[in-house]
């Protein structure tokens, strides 16, 4: 399938926050009725603080690009006004994005849960975002049936897919982009491989041009593989591997 297109002080002085010591509870311990009520209420005041903080950012950040639209409008001729609102609308709809994700963190803040997606789905989200806001046409592969075990795993490969889309669309001046992500019964691997100009991997990247080694210890966190192959001129693959789970060896 394929888609198309607060530390405050001088000097070495922080202001730190005080963290309460918690007693640990005994091991496989059941947790107490207060106990759980207590998550319950902590979860509930963090789902209100992003929505009393993050989610009315974005709602002044969203009257602000208007105004700034119309702003923009006054000050340039008028042939260049559809330029400008595509590049607005195309703004306006990842702040869209941001929101949905935002509010779906509330709900499962409270509720006290997450909403599991198939990690091919996620995958496919992916992908066809990118296609959306890229010049790069992507293709998506599946190959077996891509499983993960752990919500870990299918956040670390989305966040995997996602940033090395980013940097192929800013870096690499490719015309296609290549995403596999193949299944076997005892592993799952992310390929996403470029025709951009590339790069010499051994080289340190620039401060804030790759996030490499961001991807790398969001893999190797969950005990995974991660690699890089490219050369200038191209191409360049990303390479995420993540165990499944296996049951013992029977002795």
């Amino acid at each position: 399938m394929s888609a198309t297109a607060r530390g405050r002080g001088g000097g070495n002085h922080w202001d730190l926050p005080v963290v309460p010591m918690v007693p640990k509870a005994a091991p496989n311990a059941a947790p107490s009725e207060g106990g759980v009520e207590a998550v319950k209420r902590r979860l509930n005041r963090l789902a209100l603080d992003v929505h009393d903080g993050p989610m009315q950012n974005l709602a002044v950040i969203g009257f602000s690009l208007g105004d700034l639209r119309r702003k923009m409008h006054a000050l340039v001729p008028s042939d260049h006004h559809a330029g400008i609102d595509a590049g607005m609308e195309q703004i306006g709809a990842e702040l869209g994005r941001v929101e949905d994700e935002l509010r779906a963190l509330i709900g499962a803040l409270e509720h006290g849960a997450v909403t599991s997606v198939p990690v091919v789905d996620a995958i496919e989200m992916e992908v066809a975002e990118f296609g959306r806001r890229s010049a790069v046409v992507p293709e998506l592969i599946v190959v077996g049936e891509p499983r993960t075990e752990t919500d870990s795993q299918r956040i670390a490969l989305q966040s995997v897919t996602r940033a090395a889309l980013a940097n192929v669309a800013k870096h690499a001046a490719a015309k296609t982009a290549k995403i596999r992500l193949v299944g076997a019964p005892e592993a799952i691997t992310l390929e996403i491989e470029d025709d951009g100009r590339g790069f010499d991997p051994s080289r340190p990247p620039k401060k804030g041009h790759f996030g490499l080694n961001g991807m790398r210890e969001r893999v190797t966190m969950l005990g995974g593989t991660f690699d890089v192959q490219s050369r200038p001129g191209g191409p360049t693959k990303v390479t995420a591997t993540l165990e499944t789970w296996r049951p013992p060896t029977a002795a």
